[in-house]
């Protein structure tokens, strides 16, 4: 991989973690639910259908309120319009529910075009929506950064052949983010990406 990284052309965000603080407990979540460990909505899909009509009531209440009481993390309203400013295309993409997301954009007065929730096909890590998103903004796999706060974000963004970055937020580094192009603990680090400016690892501000 060279040093330098190709010129961004769009950015496919993730949202819970990510543009928004993380709230979620899902701990919590399974606790209630009853499953011991693992993915919940792949868990509550495999489920008999009144188990699986149960879980996801309580899943979308805790989404729900999570949006309602969603923040912004930092630099998150200022580098959409930093690449609003640029002409970069920029898309969210969710394993959450389509209503949490319309509850933080108009929260928040977030104006986004191309928007992929888990009412709208496969799910992180399948790049599938990556490769929708993509197709739909009319950009190459190779110009488009995914960033995400977790593993599935740098594994969807890499099957689909797009760069990644890893948002840690001033967290711990995890092992996995030796697969991700980039590792940022601040949104604002992106404009540095769009623009070829940063190599590779070293967008640390």
């Amino acid at each position: 991989m060279n040093n330098i990284a190709k010129k961004i052309d769009a950015v496919i965000f993730d949202l819970d973690g990510t543009i928004t603080k993380p709230i979620l407990d899902f701990d919590e979540i399974r606790k209630e639910i009853g499953i011991s460990s693992g993915p919940v909505w792949e868990t509550i899909v495999s489920m008999h259908p009144e188990s699986r009509k149960r879980a996801e009531e309580i899943l979308l209440g805790y989404e729900l309120r999570a949006a309602k009481d969603a923040e912004l993390n930092d630099g998150a309203k200022e580098i959409f319009a930093i690449l609003k400013e640029r002409d970069i295309e920029c898309a969210i993409l969710t394993r959450n529910c389509r209503k949490a997301w319309e509850i933080v954009r108009d929260k928040f007065g977030l104006v986004v075009e191309y928007v992929f929730t888990r009412e709208d096909g496969p799910l992180k890590p399948d790049p599938l929506a990556v490769m929708q998103i993509i197709e739909a903004m009319g950009v190459k796999a190779e110009r488009t950064l995914v960033v995400g706060d977790y593993l599935f974000d740098i594994e969807a963004g890499r099957r689909a052949g797009t760069q990644t970055a890893l948002f840690v937020n001033g967290g711990n580094v995890p092992e996995y983010a030796e697969n991700a192009d980039y590792v940022i603990d601040n949104l604002l680090a992106i404009a540095d990406i769009v623009d070829g400016r940063k190599a590779r690892w070293s967008v640390r501000i």
